[in-house]
């Protein structure tokens, strides 16, 4: 079975695309893509709860958080995956160092040209407004409730990764990309 690996969290809230986006996005993969496809969010074993507030709507054998793998499994995972997906976050930057596609939601709060994943695999997605980049730290810091994560959509996501992954065969039939 395929895999699509997400790694929704970034240990700072200020660097999270919003939880609800990334279940939005797991509908459309999975409204999109055919085929055994399984979407795996990871995560810390203490992110879990957050991430089963992400899997729980999407049946269990579509939809599994992987919260607590060991950190060589992980590894692993992003290895064999045929997408990543993640926040600036170490997962995004190892994934775009193997060559793995990555698709990575950059917030405003850093420098996009110097910390984003850069590799020709990696899909950088970021929305810099006004406020960019702030260097605040804490969510309760930004004025604006995190725009500039907040307005990335999920299906200019979604088409980032069908990019990204460039393998319109592995989409239902009749679903534009």
């Amino acid at each position: 079975m395929s895999e699509i690996l997400i790694a929704p969290l970034s240990h700072n809230p200020l660097r999270d695309w919003p939880s609800g986006h990334y279940a939005d996005l797991i509908r459309l993969l999975l409204e999109g893509l055919a085929g055994d496809v399984r979407i795996s969010l990871a995560g810390s074993p203490n992110q879990r709860l957050i991430l089963n507030e992400i899997v729980r709507p999407f049946a269990a054998d579509q939809v599994v958080n992987m919260c607590g793998l060991a950190w060589k499994d992980v590894v692993s995972r992003i290895r064999g995956s045929l997408c990543v997906i993640g926040n600036n976050s170490g997962i995004a930057h190892l994934a775009g160092y193997f060559g793995v596609p990555t698709v990575c939601i950059f917030g405003g709060s850093h420098q996009r040209t110097e910390w984003a994943p850069i590799r020709p695999n990696v899909v950088v997605l970021s929305r810099e407004i006004g406020c960019s980049p702030c260097q605040f730290h804490k969510v309760e810091d930004c004025r604006y409730d995190v725009a500039c994560l907040r307005e990335i959509e999920p299906a200019a996501v979604y088409e980032a990764v069908i990019a990204a992954m460039g393998q319109r065969d592995i989409l239902s039939p009749g679903k534009a990309a």
